[in-house]
Parts: C-alpha cells; sequence; structure tokens
C-alpha cells in the first residue's frame, strides 16, 4: 500500500525505529559479554556443546545467527532489517526537507500544508485558497507544479 505520510509521523517512526535498533544492539553486546566478559576473573559458562566444548567464538556465532520462532529472523538479521528501515526513513525525511526548500510563495504553503500538516489535498487546497482569497482552479494549478514532489513521498508502509 502507498501512502503520503506526513512529516511528524515519520519522524515519530524513525525515533522508534532507532531505539529498536539501539535495543537490538544492546541484545548483541550483552550475548556478546555472556562469552566474552570484561572482568579478569573467568565465570563458568555451560553451553549444550557440553564440557569438552572450549570455543566461545563457535558459540557466540551460533546464538547471534539463530533463528528467533516469534520474528522469524536471527537477531544479526532483525538488526540488519531494522537498520535499513532507520536508512529508509531518514531518507523519506531528506526528500520532504529538500522538496519543501525547492519550493516558495503558494506552492510552499500548499505542501506545507499536505506534508507537514498530513492534510489531504482537496483539504488543502480548499484550505489555501479560503486562507490567500485565490481561487480554487488557481491553487489546483499551483498544485499541478508541485504535484511531482508530492509524488515523490509516496512510499510504502513498513508496519504492515
Amino acid at each position: 500500500m502507498l501512502t503520503i505520510r506526513n512529516y511528524t509521523d515519520t519522524e515519530c517512526e524513525l525515533e522508534i525505529a532507532k531505539s529498536r535498533l539501539d535495543f537490538l544492539i544492546d541484545k548483541k553486546t550483552r550475548l556478546y559479554r555472556k562469552y566474552f566478559p570484561l572482568s579478569s576473573e573467568v565465570k563458568e559458562i555451560m553451553v549444550d556443546g557440553g564440557e569438552e566444548n572450549t570455543d566461545k567464538m563457535a558459540d557466540y556465532l551460533h546464538e547471534l545467527h539463530e533463528i528467533d520462532y516469534g520474528t522469524g529472523k536471527s537477531l544479526e538479521e532483525e538488526i540488519i532489517y531494522q537498520q535499513e528501515i532507520v536508512d529508509k526513513l531518514k531518507n523519506y525525511l531528506d526528500i520532504m526537507s529538500n522538496s519543501l526548500s525547492k519550493t516558495k510563495g503558494l506552492e510552499y504553503q500548499l505542501f506545507y500544508e499536505i506534508v507537514y500538516n498530513g492534510v489531504n489535498i482537496t483539504k488543502a487546497v480548499e484550505n489555501i485558497s479560503s486562507n490567500y482569497n485565490a481561487d480554487v482552479s488557481t491553487v489546483w494549478r499551483v498544485y499541478k507544479r508541485i504535484k511531482k514532489y508530492v509524488k515523490k513521498l509516496k512510499m510504502p508502509v513498513f508496519w504492515e
């Protein structure tokens, strides 16, 4: 499903994605410290490999790439996927900012109303025409000039 999202919602999604990524990285760090503690005293770690198994790196990698049945992905795959989401959302916000900087006057106001306030395109045209005492057909012509910027903002919904 393609949708135009407003700036504030996208910023909130980005913060949530960053928090989730930080959580996953912390989880990976805890897993690493489980097998390679920072303290000088050696802690006994029991692994399914038995008492003969002394390769901590193999155990660490096995647990890092073990599939979680809840998500269907390993911890490493989840981190990569979450990083991709963060990158896409940052790119999306950059596109919004760049598109807004390329507009001026009524174009700016119309784009701002659609993207930042999240108003429907038809309703935004009506609001701008009433606020600036402009004819509705004039504002629609302005919309035709910024339509390419608005189309760039249509992107798939991540959380479906």
